[in-house]
């Protein structure tokens, strides 16, 4: 049983370090997307089975096995390796795959930001351009803005509505009713 678990232990140790510098050495990618979505009819138990979670299994199953060893017969010495293994594989697709999902987010799309309100951080001259910041889904996003009509331009500081989006600039008004009744005429 000792050398089961050390050849779980040095094999996974070494596909986990094999892994680790392919994945900082351009052009040499050992690493495959196993994505396995097993379900169970016996309550709809999914198993998801990646790369990472299988060598870290693999790796905790050696390392506690033989330790285990120490302490109880060799066919006992399985179930802390097996229970050691799960719970440590679980712990890390919990935090690699689940937590950290959480933080992925999308770029918005050009009119997402269509009538949203916005604050002038750089003044938008009469003709000119300036900057404006807003909050969209938690994140703030600022770029080049330039009023959608004609005016006496804006100053930092004031709000304004964002009405289109074209070429990376925001057109934007300050008073929203005032451009809607002119764009009626």
């Amino acid at each position: 049983m000792f050398n089961v678990y050390l050849v779980c232990l040095i094999v996974g140790a070494l596909l986990s370090v094999i892994s680790l510098l392919s994945s900082s050495i351009g052009g040499l990618d050992l690493d495959f997307d196993l994505d396995l979505d097993m379900d169970f009819d016996m309550g709809g138990v999914a198993l998801p089975l990646k790369p990472t979670t299988i060598l870290v299994f693999v790796t905790v199953f050696g390392g506690a096995g033989m330790i285990s060893l120490n302490y109880c017969p060799p066919l006992l010495s399985l179930i802390p390796a097996v229970l050691a293994g799960l719970l440590v594989a679980a712990a890390v697709h919990y935090l690699l795959y689940v937590k950290l999902k959480r933080y992925e987010t999308e770029a918005p799309r050009e009119n997402d930001a269509i009538m949203k309100r916005a604050q002038v951080v750089e003044r938008i001259p009469p003709g000119g351009y300036g900057k404006i910041s807003y909050v969209m889904d938690g994140n703030t996003l600022s770029g080049a803005a330039k009023e959608k009509t004609s005016g006496e331009g804006i100053e930092k500081g004031r709000h304004v509505y964002i009405l289109d989006r074209r070429d990376n600039v925001y057109y934007v008004c300050e008073d929203l009713e005032l451009y809607l009744k002119q764009s009626e005429l």
